[in-house]
């Protein structure tokens, strides 16, 4: 893929508690980026048992927000 390229696919951000996710999900839609609070996929480990699902194509956008808030990501990774 060449960088002129738009990134496809989805994205999704890990945390440790249910309250960090709930927290990612207010954070994001005050910021105004597109996202899904999803049950975690099967094939991911978690502690938590959601996460926020979004554009892949978002992913800087949404990992400097979470890094912000200090939210207890556990990772961000694509799907």
């Amino acid at each position: 893929m060449s960088s002129c390229e738009p990134e496809e696919g989805y994205g999704v951000a890990l945390f440790r508690s249910v309250q960090g996710a709930l927290g990612a999900e207010r954070l994001l839609l005050a910021a105004g980026i597109a996202h899904k609070l999803i049950p975690v996929p099967r094939h991911i480990s978690s502690n938590c048992g959601f996460c926020v699902r979004f554009a892949w194509a978002d992913r800087d956008r949404v990992e400097h927000a979470l890094a912000v808030a200090d939210l207890g990501t556990e990772r961000v990774m694509r799907l």
